[in-house]
């Protein structure tokens, strides 16, 4: 399913003697990716009274303000921020004015269901299940209403304070606390089926309220609550008479409780079994957490409305702002015959040309386009948009800003494939395969329907079930997904429809990611293919890196700065493009092996010095990068793929058939860059028009049009080739049917011997942060800024820790 866009305003650098050279040297980015990617341009402050004109409206019954009179005189703000939380809870309760609600401090066990154990200080609950008893003092996300978070210092620990955002002594304060907030509401959009949340910030005596949606969000000028009791009163008061809807429910989406027909047509399926799709079944099954909020979901389709039966997500976007996406194998209680289908919940981004993703859908399955979702269902929730937006639009109309911020509008589809996250691929050979898949739904959509993707990432590739090996085996073939960001070709070279990049920063190209404003191409899609297998490849199969985490934070989610608001490419994948092969930031070479090194114990270390135990290949690893060897011309077409950058250390036959492929790609992304600084404009792809050969069968790979022998297998090295036949070569990164020949060849080729049991336990420790390194080891090359992250949304991103 999709994956989050994390769309950003990045620095435009202009390249002087390179395309990556400028004049100024960009620093390590040092806040959270959600601040920085998302939310910098996307706050809006109200007065207070207009604030609540807007947001916390009137009720009926609701007392005079000599009712809320000293109701917050015992709260004390002169000492630790923990001395506020009992006092002001229990002001609250004891005046008894929330109705079926209550508030509960909150800060000392975390959810049980959030593996990263936030807790917020304090919340409103259902009065049913405060967390008032035991587990006394637990985060439940899955019920607050209102967040409520404490802060000593009215100026210093203001997250909303836009003044002196760079450069001031406290911004990393105010940035930590913006990311503390941040993480919390992205919280509640996680577990909750909700349009809007409201928090609640305390600073000392002086207080802010503010109203997020995927937009961004609205906060209230501060004001002292101790001198003005009512006014913070009547927000509590307002919000628990108030009705779901005006607190931020979604009426579409209604809660299974156990012991309803719901809940037991559900659990049903734990021992039903199906003649066909028993696949899409047992996915279902995993989902049914009982610890887990179930919902029975409505969309609105065309033809009228249907329901729909959901447990825990399959995925879940991180971050607050942005499309929000949820996907969940569900129930299709409508359909007996086919009682399953894949449902997506997200936040559409509306504009004058957006189309919603089941019209691109039905186009797409109109023109027989293959390795796509078949379309079942879809539609808009009716009433359900952001209106942060709207509020901005209307306070800097007068200013001669741009908004940053998008109009969202709460959407759901349902298809009919239920597939499995590539990143399940048995061995490598089966995730080049489905890659080299999804290639031909790319080529297809191009070539067919005039569409482009525009947002490959691991998110949106998947693997279907499509029968049996004759050994009983799983045949899973390629499902590209996701097409919400796609463009037709005919609107290329109109106005942008939204005023950042489009993508997933994780996977997106180097020039997208330096060039916001740049049209995203065949090449730039095709690059990303490869940080597709990139990232599978260096979490899944073995290899020489020692610092998987390390090497993840830098290649995907690093960017680059001057300003703590517009970021560029990082660093890992701007050297690979560089060089031409994968390095770490320690320029120490990256090699894929068709099974792991041994490990090898330092007699000389002493017990427990983490000199004692080090990797076979270490060695290897501090050896200065060794330059791309090049292969001689009486080598054979047919004879197995020898890398043109292999380390000499490492015996070709110890190589994985991936780090070839890497490395071969790698190398002509750099020649097409080096193309594209020099003539100083991008490089057009070529759309070649031949079809490519029908699928022969369950077991047969897709063949893309090659007109060449199954056993040939291309290999080269650019300092052999005379620059007037370089442009040619780039072909093979800027053009699918090269693309896909290339993969092909690797498929094909029985002289390549792919392993089959090279897929490992993921190697990324799930404990990593960037903030968290040893701090004994030597500084890194460009490292001023050491990443420090907040309680935002981590640096690296959840799709890194899928």
């Amino acid at each position: 399913m999709a994956n989050p866009s994390i769309h950003a305003t990045p620095l435009r650098r202009v390249p002087t003697t390179g395309p990556f050279s400028a004049s100024r040297k960009p620093k390590a980015a040092t806040i959270n990716q959600e601040l920085r990617h998302t939310m910098i341009h996307k706050l809006t402050m109200l007065d207070i009274d207009k604030f609540m004109e807007e947001f916390v409206k009137p009720v009926a019954g609701e007392p005079d303000d000599s009712f809320f009179d000293n109701l917050f005189d015992s709260v004390p703000t002169g000492g630790q921020e923990s001395d506020m939380y009992e006092a002001f809870v229990d002001a609250v309760n004891e005046k008894k004015m929330l109705g079926e609600f209550c508030l509960a401090v909150t800060d000392s066990c975390p959810d049980q269901l959030d593996p990263s154990k936030r807790k917020v200080d304090c919340g409103m609950y259902p009065a049913n299940s405060c967390p008032t008893k035991e587990p006394r003092k637990r985060t439940d996300w899955t019920t607050i209403e209102i967040s409520i978070e404490f802060k000593k210092h009215h100026v210093n620990d203001d997250p909303y304070d836009e003044k002196e955002m760079t450069g001031h002594p406290v911004a990393d304060l105010r940035r930590k606390n913006l990311g503390q907030i941040i993480a919390y509401g992205s919280l509640v959009f996680k577990y909750q089926p909700v349009t809007r949340h409201f928090t609640v910030v305390l600073l000392g005596r002086e207080v802010r309220i503010a109203m997020w949606d995927r937009a961004g969000v609205v906060f209230s000028s501060k004001f002292d609550y101790k001198a003005r009791p009512a006014k913070l009163g009547r927000v509590f008061w307002r919000l628990s008479h108030a009705s779901p809807e005006a607190r931020g429910h979604d009426p579409s989406a209604v809660r299974i409780l156990p012991n309803t027909p719901e809940y037991d047509a559900m659990i049903a399926w734990k021992t039903e079994t199906l003649p066909f799709d028993d696949h899409a079944r047992e996915l279902f099954v995993e989902t049914l957490d009982k610890d887990y909020p179930w919902y029975k979901l409505t969309v609105h389709c065309k033809d009228g409305p249907k329901e729909f039966l959901v447990a825990k997500p399959t995925f879940v976007a991180p971050g607050l702002a942005g499309r929000g996406t949820h996907g969940y194998v569900a129930h299709n209680i409508g359909d007996p015959k086919r009682p399953f289908a894949y449902l997506k919940d997200c936040w559409r981004v509306v504009h004058g040309r957006s189309q919603q993703e089941g019209e691109i859908l039905a186009y797409l399955n109109s023109k027989s386009v293959r390795y796509i979702p078949t379309l079942l269902c879809h539609g808009d929730v009716p009433g359900q948009e952001t209106v942060a937006q709207k509020i901005w639009q209307r306070v800097n109309a007068n200013s001669g800003k741009k908004c940053q911020m998008k109009t969202h509008q709460h959407y759901r589809l349902v298809v009919n494939e239920v597939g499995k996250p590539i990143y399940e691929f048995s061995n490598g050979k089966q995730l080049v395969k489905i890659i080299t898949e999804c290639v031909f739904a790319h080529k297809e959509a191009y070539d067919k329907a005039k569409v482009i993707h525009r947002d490959i990432s691991v998110g949106n590739l998947l693997m279907v079930p499509v029968g049996k090996t004759t050994k009983g085996d799983t045949i899973y073939r390629g499902l590209l997904t996701d097409w919400e960001l796609s463009k037709r070709l005919e609107e290329r070279d109109l106005e942008p429809r939204h005023p950042d990049r489009t993508g997933t920063w994780q996977y997106m190209s180097v020039n997208a990611l330096n060039m916001p404003s740049k049209e995203i191409d065949v090449a730039d899609d095709l690059e990303s293919f490869l940080y597709v297998l990139i990232w599978c490849a260096i979490r899944y199969l073995p290899h020489n890196c020692t610092d998987v985490g390390h090497f993840v934070y830098y290649f995907f989610d690093h960017g680059e700065t001057t300003n703590h608001q517009e970021y560029s490419c990082g660093l890992l994948k701007r050297l690979a493009i560089e060089a031409g092969y994968l390095l770490t930031n320690m320029q120490k070479r990256v090699i894929f092996l068709r099974e792991p090194r041994p490990v090898v114990v330092n007699t000389t270390a002493a017990p427990g010095d983490p000199a004692s135990v080090a990797a076979a290949t270490s060695g290897l690893d501090n050896a200065p990068p060794t330059p791309p060897s090049t292969t001689s011309a009486d080598t054979p077409a047919s004879a197995p793929v020898k890398s043109s950058a292999s380390p000499l250390e490492i015996p070709e036959k110890d190589q994985h058939p991936i780090h070839v492929i890497v490395t071969e790609l790698l190398q002509r992304f750099m020649m097409y860059y080096k193309l594209q600084a020099n003539t100083g404009k991008h490089a057009k792809p070529v759309v070649i028009a031949e079809d490519v050969d029908e699928l022969y069968g369950l077991d047969a790979l897709v063949r893309f049009d090659t007109g060449a022998d199954e056993d040939q297998v291309s290999s080269f090295s650019h300092e052999m080739i005379p620059a007037h036949e370089r442009e040619s070569i780039t072909k093979a990164v800027n053009n699918h049917r090269a693309f896909g020949e290339f993969l092909m060849s690797f498929l094909n080729n029985k002289m390549v011997d792919w392993p089959e049991n090279d897929r490992l336990a993921d190697q990324l420790d799930p404990a990593y942060r960037p903030d968290k390194e040893d701090k004994t080891r030597e500084k890194r090359p460009r490292d001023e800024d050491k990443p420090v992250e907040s309680d935002g949304k981590r640096l690296r991103s959840d799709i890194s820790r899928a």
